[in-house]
């Protein structure tokens, strides 16, 4: 293009020359009248008319291959120098960043693994979240909590709602106890997501999302836990006359409660030897059941009866299980959720379940089996000896990954949904025997 203009220009220059030549050439009485000093003043004109001539052809042709560059300065043009991003910024209209999205806690200060002050997610997205009922219309999601669903209050029945707000239940206890609640204000067209431990829950909230990353995401911690040299530490440990730990706190109120504690018993009376201690037998541990204290006192047995309060509640798997079993570098003994959900949130051969045996007799058997074999008891250790890649904790799970919807939401509006039902959803859709046991005897086979 520059080279164009520079042809251009050299044979305008040189056109307007040969006519000024012509019309000294042609006007004989022009050339006739000149004396000497009129002549050397023409030649001298037309000499500096062709330099300028040359000149220019030079600058616009020869200099531009050299990098020197004489264009007009546009849009288009500009080059990325601080210079011309100013220029560029300035011509242009100026974009704020997005603020981070807000997430209101209608449910005020708990514990901390329940009340994030700032979210920052393995994908790299930022949220912040509020106590302050003031900034309800302002926030992009409204988390409540079972304590707060099943009555009307300013949070079921608020004065007004955003169109584009997600409504969050969040709950990490089974459906048992809310059976009988009063759905009325959350059941229709209520929330948008769930955030609980079920799988199929909008929001993955597993208990392993606060008990198991921090432990893990420490260097220094995983090879304390995983590693040939861990396992054996942690075999050493099992210096306990009882075989088995149990600790439990909640004694009534539903069928998942009562019949733990009756299960306990059997179990003791089929022969084998138990640590009992909570609430429920009267011998509180002295520290909390989630301190290293206790996780060092629970390590010296060779299982932990992880017991839950609910029989078959899908996904259902709390603390017991993770905490003062696989934290605390015992075998536990489950309870609770079917054996299938479990498969689905623990290593295999990192646990034993009782839906594996026809009777209490039976699993009594087993496991002073593995109590008299030491062989056979390590093998529940193998799963240790490399470092756990995939699980549900080493991911993004709970607020992390409500934040991560939210922003999903807010760039490509695709994750936005309605529970019609939330009942059916939180209710119907578990296992029958989350409710009641249909086989009151069940433990008295065999």
């Amino acid at each position: 293009m520059r080279n164009i203009i520079g042809f251009r220009l050299a044979v305008g220059c040189m056109l307007c020359t040969m006519i000024l030549f012509c019309i000294i050439g042609n006007s004989t009485d022009t050339v006739h009248n000149m004396n000497r000093t009129s002549q050397l003043k023409t030649v001298f004109v037309l000499v500096v008319f062709g330099l300028v001539v040359c000149c220019s052809y030079y600058v616009v042709t020869v200099m531009d291959q050299k990098d020197f560059r004489m264009v007009t300065i546009t849009a288009a043009n500009l080059e990325t120098t601080t210079t011309t991003k100013t220029i560029a910024s300035s011509s242009t209209t100026y974009t704020p960043p997005l603020e981070p999205p807000m997430i209101y806690l209608t449910y005020g200060y708990i514990e901390p693994q329940f009340n994030p002050t700032s979210i920052e997610t393995f994908l790299g997205h930022q949220c912040t979240t509020t106590l302050d009922h003031a900034n309800i219309n302002k926030s992009d999601a409204v988390v409540i909590r079972f304590s707060e669903a099943f009555e009307p209050n300013q949070f079921t029945l608020p004065e007004s709602r955003r169109q584009d707000q997600m409504y969050v239940y969040m709950s990490l206890e089974p459906p048992w106890p809310f059976y009988n609640h009063d759905f009325r204000f959350v059941d229709k067209d209520f929330f948008n997501w769930t955030m609980t431990y079920r799988r199929d829950a909008d929001v993955f909230f597993p208990y392993s999302s606060y008990i198991l990353d921090d432990f893990w995401a420490n260097e220094t911690q995983r090879e304390m836990f995983f590693g040939q040299k861990a396992v054996e530490q942690a075999l050493s440990r099992k210096t306990s006359q009882s075989t088995a730990l149990v600790a439990i706190g909640h004694c009534r109120g539903g069928y998942g409660p009562v019949q733990r504690l009756i299960y306990v018993k059997i179990l003791e009376a089929m022969g084998l030897r138990i640590e009992k201690i909570g609430g429920c037998y009267n011998n509180v541990f002295p520290h909390p059941w989630d301190s290293d204290t206790f996780r060092e006192y629970s390590g010296t047995f060779k299982f932990f009866l992880a017991f839950e309060n609910g029989y078959h509640c899908r996904d259902y798997m709390t603390e017991k299980v993770l905490n003062n079993a696989i934290k605390s570098g015992t075998v536990p003994v489950i309870w609770g959720a079917p054996k299938e959900d479990i498969k689905n949130l623990l290593p295999a051969g990192s646990f034993i379940h009782t839906d594996d045996y026809e009777s209490p007799k039976e699993l009594v058997a087993y496991l002073n089996y593995l109590d008299s074999n030491a062989t056979a008891y390590s093998e529940y250790f193998n799963w240790r000896l490399k470092e756990l890649k995939e699980a549900p904790w080493r991911r993004d799970t709970s607020f992390n990954m409500l934040c991560n919807k939210l922003w999903e939401k807010r760039k490509f509006g695709n994750v936005s949904k309605i529970y019609h039902s939330f009942k059916n959803w939180f209710i119907n859709q578990d296992n029958l025997q989350c409710f009641e046991i249909t086989d009151a005897n069940w433990w008295k086979r065999g």
